[in-house]
């Protein structure tokens, strides 16, 4: 009886009042620069967050360090929820490829992958090769000229671009950037002449700025249809394929994480992100934390041995 009564009066007493959420701003950091996808993608979810939330999500563009400056940031930010990254696939192989990471990947924790979508390769049109194949044995005939750009070290148009040369055993010299829209620029230009991206990169092919030779991927896309996949010209195993997610830090409490990996959940599955998401010819989607978190998993066994294979831990 006596130990009813006191949980009786336990259970009468006023629960402990969690303190409410978002007090301020949400800032939403990009760990590139501004105008790629990854940006793009922050600011189609900003306002529907801030509405949601009822306070600005601010996005912050901190690029530098093939995309560890961002993401150290968010990793030791405060855990109270005011901070989230949105991240791509440099957060797979960062912790692969930097000796001296400034962050520690167990302090991140994954939220929701909400996109996901094959490389392109695109040549300048000063390369004289419209297949794969006539690429490979220029690229032979003429080794040092093969010039890629990329978003930076560690991302998935470098990546993509290694696994390539590594299938074809040719020689590629690489030259990062800080994001894909500076990447693109000096592709357009010819200060590079070959660039993995995204299928929205079409629009130049399509005006003849650039050429599309293949996408890694295992079928063609259904937004550019007339690109052919690696598989179909010789390489099944060039298939490369970035994604787009969200990660806070890992300290903040579980039941924050859940709130929030909801709230993003919902965002990404209204019509008006999967829209456009699909008007980018990628897969939209709106994983829980688990499955984002079983998917980083794959995606680092898979990329540990092209790191290797290429030598490129710096």
């Amino acid at each position: 009886m006596r130990r009813r009564s006191l949980l009786a009066m336990l259970a009468a007493l006023p629960a402990r009042a969690q303190p409410a959420w978002p007090q301020r701003g949400v800032e939403v950091v990009v760990p590139y620069a501004a105008g790629g996808p990854t940006d793009r993608y922050a600011r189609a979810f900003a306002p529907r967050l801030s509405e949601l939330w009822g306070q600005p999500a601010v996005v912050a563009n901190k690029p530098g360090g093939a995309t560890a400056i961002g993401t150290a940031a968010v990793a030791h930010a405060a855990p109270d929820g005011h901070t989230l990254l949105l991240a791509s696939f440099g957060i797979v192989t960062n912790p692969l490829m930097l000796r001296n990471l400034p962050y520690d990947p167990a302090d991140l924790a994954p939220l929701c992958r909400f996109a996901l979508g094959g490389a392109v390769l695109y040549l300048h049109p000063s390369v004289p090769a419209r297949t794969v194949p006539e690429l490979v044995a220029w690229a032979k005939a003429h080794p040092g000229m093969l010039r890629f750009g990329s978003s930076g070290m560690g991302s998935s148009p470098h990546i993509s671009a290694e696994l390539f040369a590594w299938a074809t055993d040719i020689e590629m010299l690489h030259t990062p950037y800080r994001g894909s829209a500076p990447a693109l620029t000096d592709l357009l230009a010819g200060h590079v002449n070959a660039l993995f991206d995204s299928v929205t990169t079409m629009r130049f092919a399509r005006d003849g700025k650039l050429r599309a030779l293949a996408i890694c991927q295992p079928r063609r896309n259904a937004t550019a249809p007339e690109v052919p996949t690696m598989a179909e010209q010789g390489l099944p195993q060039v298939e490369a394929r970035t994604f787009y997610g969200f990660f806070c830090p890992a300290a903040v409490p579980a039941p924050l994480q859940d709130r929030i990996a909801g709230d993003l959940r919902g965002v990404a599955a209204a019509e008006p992100i999967q829209r456009a998401i699909t008007d980018d010819g990628l897969e939209a989607m709106a994983e829980t934390p688990a499955e984002f978190a079983a998917y980083l998993a794959g995606q680092h066994a898979l990329w540990s041995r092209v790191v290797r294979e290429r030598n490129l831990s710096l």
